[in-house]
């Protein structure tokens, strides 16, 4: 397909909302022995016979080139839909109006399916109530869209797991969106009370005993691979290397309630040097949202990494980088507490048609920072609403599926290894950077571009288009006014201003509160359909 930087802006950026009304809760679930697999790729089905046993749910995530969607069932009988899985915003919405998105849209987004109420046996509950919500970066219009909503209540179906009288969203008016949401991120004022507003779905999944814990892996795989991995309740240790770092979720930039974690580290390795910048204050804070294509972190964050890369301004917000670059060995690097999540190019630099021109995957933003798919694709993250944090790893994939079950309790997730190997290294070189990042003495040299001529030797685990015995050059630009710990040079970062508070993704002015009428959806407890998606 091709795109324009246009398209990148189409609708990419996704987030949460609040909707005020009443708790709703969900106790009833079908019966099922066991749990079911349904292949990814070349993943074997599997079968169990253990009744009500708390498994892992697998849902198999289909690379739609710019966004990750999973299909689900609502309904009786299920009517499939296939949805945006979005780490980035709380609530579950489906029907997107077709006529208002770009005609070469049209025919995905009819593909997509539709939810009609009246066809379903359950019986669907609703409407009953409405809201207007509003997505994209607030400080970038050509982000925003919008849809308006209707709530009702039905059978959700993720393959043969089943769960009753879940609350979601059915649209009656949308601007430019193909596709309906499957959010999973907490909602933005009630945080990880799952009952609030009303019962979401992960929540759902846990008070019908589907799931132990409030848990959910996020496995996006890299570009060029067409389908990767959600496995709720559960985490495969296949598809990671090094051990999973613990870290805590934090508060959005405006004080809300997100996805949110501290960003110690942003770096770069080209040929045999690595060079990173640690952070602190607002630049620190991210947000993780699958519902992202592109990243965006502040400017000074960015510009050393664009610099690194001669990434030129296009003019539309996006930076474009020459498509050679994507063959390059080297990787853009985050990190997070004793991790390091290593970006190959390949991954992290956007081909969109064009042979010669290419798309960074980060572009500029004054508000809350995000990491989209463009960095998410190359770490393996495990969601615990439960504890509020976040177990990151390198993402890897190294054979047969071996699915780990997550219990309760505080140390529910286990700090297992990845069956993968050792995590890539430590990096040999680190930069403090002043105005918001972590202060250390600067001083102001002049230093030339440094261009290295090798041949790649070693291919690390994480960079699956790496190849040995190429000869490769790489030009760095080093910049000036800035001190190195163990002696390089880079950017100096600016002062920190963040100057607008309201959260990206649809906070602030942009996530406009509708009423919610209050309405209690519930059903007996019975037997749960435990699936393996």
């Amino acid at each position: 397909m091709r795109l324009s930087s246009a398209s990148l802006a189409a609708g990419l950026v996704l987030g949460a909302r609040y909707v005020a009304g009443t708790t709703q809760s969900v106790t009833g679930a079908d019966s099922n022995p066991g749990y079911l697999a349904v292949p990814v790729g070349t993943i074997p089905r599997t079968q169990h016979s253990e009744k009500r046993s708390q498994k892992a749910i697998q849902t198999t995530l289909e690379n739609k080139d710019f966004f990750y969607a999973a299909q689900i069932g609502i309904g009786t009988p299920p009517q499939n839909i296939t949805v945006l899985i979005d780490t980035g915003s709380s609530e579950l919405w489906v029907n997107p109006d077709c006529s208002t998105v770009r005609a070469q849209e049209q025919l995905q987004c009819d593909q997509f399916g539709q939810y009609d109420p009246s066809q379903s046996r359950t019986p669907a509950i609703g409407p009953f109530g409405n809201e207007e919500i509003k997505f994209g970066d607030a400080t970038n219009r050509a982000t925003q869209t919008s849809v308006m909503i209707e709530y009702y209540c039905d059978k959700l179906a993720f393959g043969s797991l089943s769960i009753l009288n879940q609350t979601f969203g059915v649209v009656q008016e949308s601007e430019r969106q193909s596709q309906g949401i499957l959010g999973l991120a907490p909602d933005l004022q009630a945080g990880f009370n799952g009952e609030k507003p009303y019962s979401l779905v992960l929540n759902t999944m846990a008070e019908q005993g589907v799931i132990a814990s409030r848990v959910f892996s996020l496995d996006l795989r890299h570009s060029d691979v067409k389908t990767g991995a959600l496995i709720y309740g559960g985490l495969d240790r296949s598809k990671f290397m090094g051990t999973l770092q613990k870290v805590p979720i934090i508060k959005g930039l405006a004080g809300e309630a997100r996805l949110a974690v501290s960003l110690d580290t942003v770096g770069i390795t080209l040929s045999t040097s690595e060079t990173n910048r640690r952070l602190q204050g607002d630049n620190s804070n991210v947000m993780l949202d699958s519902g992202t294509t592109i990243s965006r972190l502040q400017e000074q964050v960015a510009m050393p990494i664009l610099s690194a890369l001669n990434a030129q301004p296009d003019g539309d917000g996006y930076f474009q980088i020459p498509c050679q670059s994507q063959n390059l060995p080297g990787s853009v690097n985050f990190g997070f507490g004793g991790v390091i999540v290593r970006v190959p190019f390949k991954d992290f630099i956007i081909n969109v048609g064009d042979p010669l021109t290419c798309y960074a995957g980060i572009a500029l933003t004054e508000g809350q920072q995000i990491l989209g798919d463009t960095v998410l694709r190359a770490g393996y993250f495990v969601f615990d609403w439960d504890n509020e944090a976040v177990h990151i790893a390198q993402a890897a994939d190294c054979g047969s599926p071996d699915i780990v079950t997550v219990g309760k309790g505080v140390n529910a997730v286990p700090s297992v290894r990845g069956n993968c190997g050792a995590a890539p290294g430590t990096p040999t070189q680190t930069i403090s950077a002043g105005g918001g990042a972590s202060s250390s003495s600067s001083s102001s040299s002049s230093v030339r571009p440094v261009t290295t001529t090798y041949t790649v030797t070693v291919c690390p685990a994480f960079d699956p288009n790496c190849k040995t015995g190429v000869v490769m050059t790489a030009t760095a630009e080093a910049k000036a006014s800035e001190t190195s710990e163990a002696g390089g040079t880079g950017e100096s970062g600016k002062t920190s201003s963040n100057s607008s508070k309201e959260s990206s993704s649809g906070s602030g002015r942009y996530g406009v509160v509708w009423s919610l009428l209050a309405v209690l959806c519930s059903v007996s407890m019975g037997n749960v359909i435990i699936a393996l998606l």
